[in-house]
C-alpha cells in the first residue's frame, strides 16, 4: 500500500506553492465554517466567506489559465476549484439542486492534525492511562472483549507516541540553545516558550499529576491474566473473525497474542523513555544555564579572560566576514600555544628509559608561617567565593532569607542591584521545582523592568 492510493496526487500541491499561506487559511475557514453542521456547506456561505477574508487580507492574486484575477468574489470562486482539483473538496447537489461543499473524509483527518499542531493541544497523559484501566477493569459486558482490546490498544499507542513526541520536544529546544546568540534571547526562550509550552503543560504535570506509573502494574497484571486466558483468547478469536477482521481463528489468534505483548512491553518500558525524558530536559536547563552564564561572565579570573578572548576573536571575525572553517586573523595565532602532537611508529627514534632511581629523602625548607591578619583575609576571600557558588543549598538559603516571614513575595521584590542578583533570580526560577527547596513559584503575566533588564514578574511562595 502506498500513501497516494489513498490521497490525489496533487493533495499537498497547495501547501508547497508561492502561496501556500492563503491556501492553508482558506483550509481552515472552509472547516470552520462548516465544522458545526453535519452535512455539506452551501456554496454561497462558502463564497461569501472567502470573500470577505480575500477583502480583508493582503492583495494577493492569482493565475487562472493566464488570466490575473484580482477580485475577491473571483479569488473565492478560483479557490473553491483549486481545493476541488487537487482532491480536498467534492461538490454535491441536494434535494433542491442547490449546490454543497464537502471535505473528504482524509482532508478532515488531515485538517485536524493541522489544527491540533497550532493550537499546541496538551497531552493529556493521564488521560489516556485511565482510559485503559477502566476499559480492563469496568467494562463488565458492556463491550465486547475484542472491541475492547483494540481501544485499549489504541490508548496505548496514543500514550507512548505523546511520551516521544513530548522527548522530541525538549531535544528540539536543546538545539535552539545552541544558536542563540544573547543572554536575553536564552532567557526569553526558557521563560515565555520553553517554560509554557514543556514544563508547564507536559513535563511538570507527566512528572505530577499525570504520572502514569500509579496504574501500570494492575494494567500490566490485567494484559498478562488476559494473555494466559485460553478460553477468553477463543471468543475473542471468535469475534474477530465474525467482524471479518481476520479470515481464520488462527489469523486472529496470532494477531492478538501479538498485539498483548506489545502492549505488555510498551508498558514495561515507558520508565526507559521517562528516564530519556528527565536526561533531556537536565540537559537543557544545564546549557540554558552554562551560555547565560559564559555570556554575563565579566570577572576578571582565568575564565572570565577566556570568555573575553573569544569575544574578541568573534567580533573581530564579523567584523571581517572570515568563515573560521577556513580563515583566520593573523592576531589570533599569538594568543595560544599550538603544539603538534606525535605518535609512536616504526620510525621512531628509541629514546632509553631513565629507570628506577633512588628516593632520597630532603629536608624541606622553612616555609613562611602566615599571620593572623592574612589568615583572616584568606578565610574572608575563600568565604566569598564559596558564597557565589549557587547550588541548590545556596538559593534556598536565599530565598528563605528575604521571605523572611512572609508566606508569599514578588520576585520583583528581590534585590537586583548587581549582575550576580539577576543571576540568583535565574536560578530561583529553575530550581522551584525542585523537591530539595522549600518554596515553589506562581508565574505572573506581568513584565518587569528593572536597570536595564526585563522578565516575566513571579510569586515566590513558602512551601
Amino acid at each position: 500500500m502506498n500513501l497516494f492510493d489513498f490521497l490525489p496526487a496533487k493533495f499537498f500541491s497547495i501547501l508547497s506553492s508561492s502561496n501556500k499561506d492563503i491556501y492553508a487559511d482558506c483550509i481552515f475557514v472552509i472547516y470552520k465554517t462548516s465544522s458545526n453542521i453535519s452535512y455539506g456547506v452551501k456554496r454561497e456561505l462558502i463564497i461569501d466567506v472567502l470573500t470577505d477574508y480575500f477583502n480583508d487580507s493582503s492583495d494577493v492574486t492569482f493565475m487562472d489559465e493566464k488570466e490575473v484575477i484580482s477580485d475577491a468574489r473571483d479569488k473565492a470562486s478560483f479557490i473553491i476549484r483549486k481545493f476541488e482539483e487537487c482532491g480536498w473538496i467534492y461538490r454535491v447537489d441536494d434535494n433542491n439542486y442547490v449546490e454543497e461543499i464537502n471535505f473528504h473524509d482524509y482532508a478532515i483527518a488531515f485538517i485536524e492534525t493541522m489544527e491540533k499542531l497550532i493550537n499546541n493541544d496538551r497531552l493529556e497523559y493521564q488521560g489516556y492511562v485511565y482510559s485503559i484501566y477502566s476499559l480492563l477493569f469496568n467494562n463488565e459486558d458492556k463491550m465486547l472483549p475484542s472491541i475492547m482490546l483494540e481501544q485499549v490498544f489504541d490508548n496505548i499507542k496514543k500514550l507512548i507516541n505523546g511520551l516521544k513526541i513530548l522527548n522530541s520536544n525538549i531535544h528540539q529546544y536543546i538545539d535552539k540553545i545552541t544558536k542563540l546568540k544573547t543572554a536575553e534571547e536564552i532567557m526569553d526562550l526558557h521563560f515565555n516558550d520553553y517554560e509554557a509550552n514543556i514544563v508547564d503543560k507536559s513535563y511538570h504535570r507527566l512528572k505530577t499529576s499525570d504520572n502514569v506509573s500509579k496504574f501500570r502494574p494492575k494494567i500490566i497484571s490485567k494484559l498478562e491474566s488476559i494473555r494466559d486466558d485460553k478460553e477468553l483468547i477463543k471468543v475473542i478469536c471468535n469475534q474477530y473473525v465474525e467482524l471479518e477482521k481476520v479470515s481464520s481463528v488462527e489469523q486472529g489468534y496470532d494477531i492478538i497474542i501479538r498485539n498483548l505483548s506489545d502492549m505488555i512491553n510498551a508498558f514495561n518500558n515507558i520508565d526507559t523513555i521517562i528516564r530519556d525524558i528527565d536526561h533531556k530536559h537536565n540537559v537543557y536547563l544545564r546549557q540554558s544555564l552554562v551560555r547565560v552564564k559564559f555570556m554575563l561572565n565579566t570577572t576578571t579570573d582565568l575564565t572570565g579572560q577566556i570568555n573575553s578572548v573569544l569575544k574578541y576573536i568573534v567580533s573581530n571575525a564579523k567584523q571581517k566576514a572570515l568563515d573560521y572553517n577556513n580563515d583566520y586573523l593573523p592576531e589570533d595565532l599569538n594568543i595560544f600555544e599550538i603544539f603538534p602532537q606525535s605518535f609512536i611508529d616504526e620510525f621512531s627514534l628509541y629514546t632509553a628509559t631513565e629507570g628506577k632511581r633512588e628516593f632520597n629523602p630532603q629536608k624541606l625548607n622553612k616555609t613562611k608561617v602566615l599571620s593572623n591578619e592574612e589568615r583572616k583575609k584568606y578565610l574572608i576571600d575563600f568565604k566569598k567565593k564559596s558564597e557565589l557558588r549557587l547550588n541548590k543549598k545556596v538559593i534556598n538559603e536565599y530565598v528563605l532569607k528575604q521571605l523572611d516571614n512572609r508566606k508569599v513575595m514578588n520576585a520583583s521584590m528581590l534585590p537586583l542591584n548587581t549582575m550576580n542578583d539577576f543571576i540568583k533570580l535565574m536560578y530561583i526560577f529553575v530550581y522551584s521545582k525542585s523537591h530539595l527547596v522549600s518554596y515553589y513559584i506562581l508565574r505572573k503575566n506581568k513584565i518587569f523592568n528593572y536597570n536595564g533588564y526585563r522578565f516575566n514578574d513571579f510569586e515566590i511562595w513558602r512551601k
